[in-house]
């Protein structure tokens, strides 16, 4: 239904997203880093260019900057004045470099993307980090990629791995779910797209089209998301179907409770919205480890416990 924007920009609210991912990976690789039984290996299996433009009008630049992400950020190329009456550029790291640029990295690094232009900026990227990082970038559909990795010799006894997974929809079924809760080495960044796919998807009539609801049933593993969507009732006008005001918060706890029954640890969401504060999609952690459930609860909440304090920019 929904497909993931061609071009390299992105809303400025990714700034939230990747900052909570920086957090995330630095607390993990932080954790692991004098524990060289495993090799430890990051998987962004959606991993877009590794530079975006930051879609921003003036009226944009309080949230953006206010997020405390001046090491995410790199500078404009362009370095004439900028027209007042433009757009001011800004160019955000992506979920790569900000993996690539950890304290303390990874011994390997997995980069899925089917896009074309994307894969080369990729590759560039990949290139201007030399042998500083163990790169790989795989072009393909990231579901039967993921797989692929899972049955390449990945095992508990020998690996350890982090998979952001950041999707525009609902392209990660539960199988794929499933598939990385059963190594029992996996910790997940999961974007749940509540605002960007799953709402569309469910009208307030409850009549749902057979291709969605086929979609919908793959994507949560079971079709009892109607459950939790939609009530019947009946009134003068006879029964019919009607969608729960709190529809969205019940199939957020549903969702978050199957990932914990599935990786045995779950975390709180953190609700990442736009900048008229519309609500776009939320971030959720899943692994088998209840020091992973510690960082990632701490991390997530940051924004309703004040926000998080400013990191520092320099080395």
């Amino acid at each position: 239904m929904i497909k993931r924007s061609l071009d390299s920009t992105v809303g400025p609210w990714a700034a939230e997203k990747l900052e909570s991912l920086a957090r995330g990976l630095d607390y993990y690789t932080t954790y692991l880093k004098n524990q060289p039984y495993w090799q430890k290996v990051y998987v962004d299996a959606f991993a877009g260019p590794g530079l975006s433009m930051v879609r921003s009008r003036a009226t944009d630049d309080k949230p953006l900057a206010s997020t405390g992400m001046g090491d995410l950020f790199e500078p404009s190329a362009n370095t004439e004045p900028p027209d007042p009456v433009e757009e001011e550029v800004r160019y955000l790291k992506g979920s790569p470099r900000v993996a690539l640029d950890l304290k303390y990295p990874f011994d390997r690094y997995i980069f899925i993307e089917r896009d074309p232009k994307r894969l080369r900026e990729l590759e560039a990227m990949k290139a201007e980090y030399g042998d500083s990082r163990n790169i790989e970038i795989r072009r393909g559909d990231a579901n039967q990629v993921l797989l692929d990795i899972l049955g390449s010799g990945f095992s508990k006894r020998t690996h350890r791995a982090y998979i952001f997974l950041d999707p525009f929809g609902i392209q990660v079924p539960w199988s794929t779910i499933e598939a990385l809760a059963a190594s029992r080495a996996i910790e997940v960044m999961i974007n749940f797209p509540m605002g960007m796919a799953i709402r569309r998807m469910m009208p307030r009539s409850g009549d749902v089209p057979k291709g969605w609801s086929i979609s919908l049933d793959t994507f949560f593993g079971s079709p009892d998301w109607r459950s939790y969507a939609y009530e019947e009732t009946s009134d003068l006008a006879g029964r019919r179907t009607v969608k729960f005001v709190d529809s969205e918060a019940r199939l957020l706890d549903w969702y978050r409770s199957r990932l914990k029954s599935t990786f045995g640890f779950a975390s709180e969401a953190q609700l990442i919205t736009n900048t008229r504060g519309g609500r776009l999609y939320y971030l959720i952690w899943a692994g088998p480890r209840a020091e992973g459930l510690k960082g990632a609860d701490y991390i997530l909440t940051m924004k309703t416990r004040g926000g998080p304090k400013r990191r520092s920019t320099t080395p």
